[in-house]
């Protein structure tokens, strides 16, 4: 980093800190007025017209924190940290496991009541920025971070929500992209810098202009149908799939996000073309086995932002290895793209309307991302949605939930030409899902809020029967249970032994 950039990157700092501390920004001082020029004899040329007076900048907006201009990658990461300080019992940052291509941090929040205590609650995920160039969904994903801790505590949906619900946010998947399109190195970067599969990469290797057209679309790379149609196979490809699934480290931070929580409602915020998405993604899926409810809460997120909602091939395009694919065919998790700040013919509009589309005024009256965001919380806490596991055991005991499988890509495209329709293997990989528990002090019984052990197919319109093993261990002796339950139902599990 040059020490411009170490300055630039200072003085942005210290203008976030001081909008987290709620200090109202300063005004600018009016425009300076027209004078009344004075008379003239007729003798003399006329007076030039009188120029416009400019209206002054914006230097408060409606939204949470009063924001006017998009983050650069150093503030968003301040701001979380800042965050996390300043509510210790309801917000943590969480350092995801990879580094970036470029070696960078990943971080997320985590927010909920008693963040630092183990529970059983659901989990809603959000993330932003898969694609490097949609610098509106940092902001989306942001504001609503920012609108639930100010509001938790006087708003009372919010606040019980955040009784019942652990929201995950990862407002940056991307770092280094978002680099590189937010400094305007190449604005319109869509994908990471992995501009090379062999060898290290460098920071100026991924800014090489030469090197543009290279890199991994992270919103191809999920394991669950890799590989078919929507994905390029080119490295060259505005969409290229990657080597093989979940090459790329941050698309590997997602998916151990999604494998030890019980994330019951997921969302990837993408921009620019009005569209509430659900799986499937890929000409190569199934209809989803759960797809009455699913499609249900899809046309709900669709009223509220008033979009049209649906699958993908369906309402927009087709596209294999995506995140609503892994969320779904892995866990049952109900997951969702949302398409935002439509209309402008660019994927990162003027701020102004990033503003409307948070708040659904202006350019977007009535189609409010907080409201989508707000029903996604609710659906998370809706029992209905998901399952319910009531377990028996003993106080302090460790509570174990696992379950260990094999997933399909889909039959391999071979190149992009759209005529050959010749495919190769179809791959296979293995998913774990863990998650733990820890029995409170005092407690007998824990209520546990997780997916269905019920996994949807990824080659039939039907469920596989499949359980989910709970373990209790407690000092030096353990007990193991095997429970199958399906969406919407309690199931009763006694461990109880395991003392």
């Amino acid at each position: 980093m040059t020490r411009f950039k170490i300055a630039v990157a200072v003085v942005m700092s210290l203008s976030v800190q001081g909008l987290l501390a709620q200090t109202p920004p300063p005004q600018q001082p009016p425009p300076p007025t027209q004078q009344t020029p004075p008379p003239q004899t007729p003798s003399a040329p006329p007076a030039p017209a009188a120029q416009p007076v400019i209206p002054a900048p914006m230097v408060k907006s409606p939204l949470p924190t009063g924001r006017v201009t998009y983050r650069t990658l150093i503030e968003v990461n301040s701001e979380l940290e800042w965050l996390a300080k300043a509510n210790p019992a309801r917000a943590r940052r969480i350092e995801l496991p990879h580094k970036s291509v470029l070696g960078q941090t990943v971080y997320g929040l985590e927010i909920t009541h008693d963040v630092n205590v183990s529970s059983g609650k659901p989990v809603f995920l959000m993330t932003g920025l898969h694609h490097a160039r949609e610098w509106p969904t940092v902001e989306l994903t942001m504001e609503f971070i920012y609108d639930l801790l100010k509001n938790d505590g006087t708003d009372p949906e919010i606040t019980g929500l955040l009784d019942q619900v652990r929201f995950i946010a990862v407002p940056v998947v991307n770092v280094d992209g978002y680099e590189m399109s937010r400094s305007l190195l190449i604005e319109n970067k869509r994908r990471n810098c992995r501009v090379s599969a062999e060898k290290f990469i460098t920071f100026a290797e991924c800014a090489n202009p030469a090197n543009r057209g290279l890199g991994v679309d992270l919103n191809r790379n999920y394991g669950a149908f890799w590989g078919g149609s929507g994905a390029s196979v080119s490295p060259t490809g505005d969409s290229h799939r990657g080597t093989a699934p979940f090459s790329e480290p941050e698309v590997q931070n997602i998916r151990e996000i999604m494998s030890s929580n019980q994330v019951v409602v997921a969302l990837s915020n993408h921009t620019p073309d009005a569209k509430v998405l659900r799986a499937p993604s890929a000409n190569e899926e199934p209809i989803p086995a759960d797809v009455v409810p699913y499609d249900a809460l899809a046309q709900l997120l669709g009223g509220d932002l008033k979009w049209e909602a649906g699958p993908w091939p369906k309402i927009y395009y087709t596209a294999s290895g995506t995140m609503e694919e892994q969320a779904y065919y892995s866990a049952g998790t109900f997951a969702f793209t949302f398409e935002n700040a439509p209309g402008q013919r660019t994927f990162h509009p003027p701020y102004a309307f990033v503003i409307d589309q948070y708040l659904g005024t202006g350019a977007y009256p009535g189609s409010s991302a907080r409201a989508g965001y707000m029903r996604l919380l609710r659906a998370a806490a809706d029992t209905t949605l998901h399952s319910v596991l009531e377990v028996k055991a003993p106080a302090g005991a460790t509570l174990t939930i696992h379950k260990s499988f094999s997933m399909d890509s889909s039959p391999l495209l071979l190149n992009d030409n759209a005529r050959d329709t010749a495919r190769g293997e179809t791959l296979k990989f293995t998913q774990t899902l863990d998650a733990t528990f820890v029995v409170p002090s005092g407690a007998k019984q824990v209520t546990w809020h997780v997916n269905p052990s019920l996994r949807p197919s990824q080659h039939a319109q039907e469920f596989l029967q499949e359980t989910w093993a709970v373990t209790c261990s407690f000092k030096d002796k353990s007990q193991t249970v095997n429970v199958m339950v399906k969406r919407g139902e309690t199931a009763q599990v006694d461990v109880s032994r395991c003392r």
